[in-house]
């Protein structure tokens, strides 16, 4: 009897030991596989107003319902036109630590992508005192590369899959334009070579095809420049364009039918409206809308995916204005 137990005991001490060292040291028990997550970017633009610069309501319950989302954004992308603007330094600076008060009631700066739009820019004085102090003010983002002498206004940001390329439409010198260096410099970030992400999209505040309250105003000012800056976003495969400006929603398809110098269906969204409003927009330019201009106060969510980036557009009454999803790749 004696012998039957040790003979049971040595039986499962093998076991135990060939169990442990097949799984602890010759195989690892096999780990779960954990599903890719989306990248979440936020849009919005256009917050100037009434309260020392900026629409303080508006800005913050937009900014308090994107806070509230289920799934939160890596960055928040502001299309320009933080503040209103002013001749006086003093007050200008005044203006962009009001909006930077409100913006981290929310969120942290870090997490703040800013554009330069044209009240940025407010100048009499036809230098760069603006630029740089926009600059400074927003110092906190750390950009994958910027271009230097543009004080922090034209860079671009690696987020997983994703490259949010910003761009300045109102350098002095250069405004309703993207031409000489910082052309060169958008050729170059948007190029598909090495490891670049694979879903690249532009920033900018002045559409280059506004639908009314900027016609003749914004890029299209000069068609030529505007159509070179477009064929690179045409030919380097770029997701899509957001700006501002106008201070609507407003949505259109840029195809071959507008340039002989297009090969693809592009998205160019104006999402304009954080604050500042056009009660009545103009609507001037048809061609290509998909969404005609529509005056809500909102905020677009991307989602960079592993086959498809999808955007939403909600009001700041909740409910979804537009919808749609653009392939990778």
């Amino acid at each position: 009897m004696k012998k039957l137990i040790v003979s049971l005991f040595a039986i499962v001490l093998i076991f135990s030991l060939v169990t442990v060292l097949y799984f602890g040291v010759t195989k690892k028990a096999p780990e779960p596989i954990s599903e890719k997550k989306d990248t979440r970017i936020v849009f919005l633009a256009d917050s100037r107003g009434p309260d020392g610069g900026v629409n303080e309501r508006v800005l913050s319950d937009l900014l308090l319902k994107i806070k509230k989302l289920d799934v939160q954004p890596e960055y928040i992308v502001f299309g320009g036109d933080l503040v209103t603007g002013s001749l006086k330094v003093k007050e200008y600076k005044a203006q962009l630590e009001k909006f930077k008060r409100v913006f981290k009631e929310y969120f942290p700066l870090e997490k703040l992508l800013p554009v330069f739009g044209n009240h940025e820019e407010y100048s009499s004085t036809n230098d760069l005192t603006h630029e740089k102090l926009f600059g400074e003010a927003f110092s906190k983002f750390q950009p994958t590369n910027e271009l230097d002498g543009f004080n922090r206004t034209v860079y671009y940001k690696d987020v997983n899959d994703a490259r949010l390329v910003i761009l300045n439409s109102y350098h002095v010198g250069e405004d309703s334009q993207i031409i000489d260096k910082q052309f060169e410099w958008f050729k170059t970030a948007s190029a598909n070579v090495g490891g670049a992400p694979k879903v690249k999209i532009a920033f900018l505040h002045s559409p280059p095809y506004p639908t009314g309250g900027h016609v003749g105003s914004a890029l299209d000012t000069y068609p030529e420049a505007r159509d070179k800056f477009w064929q690179v976003i045409d030919n380097d495969n770029y997701m899509g364009l957001f700006c501002g400006h106008e201070h609507i929603y407003s949505r259109r398809i840029v195809d071959p039918s507008f340039s002989p110098l297009f090969k693809r269906s592009v998205n160019q969204v104006i999402a304009g409206a954080a604050g500042a409003l056009s009660p009545n927009p103009a609507y001037t330019s048809k061609k290509g809308i998909v969404v005609p201009p529509t005056a809500v106060f909102h905020y677009a969510i991307i989602d960079v995916g592993a086959t498809a980036t999808n955007v939403e557009v909600v009001s700041i009454d909740d409910k979804v204005i537009d919808k749609f999803s653009v392939a990778n790749g």
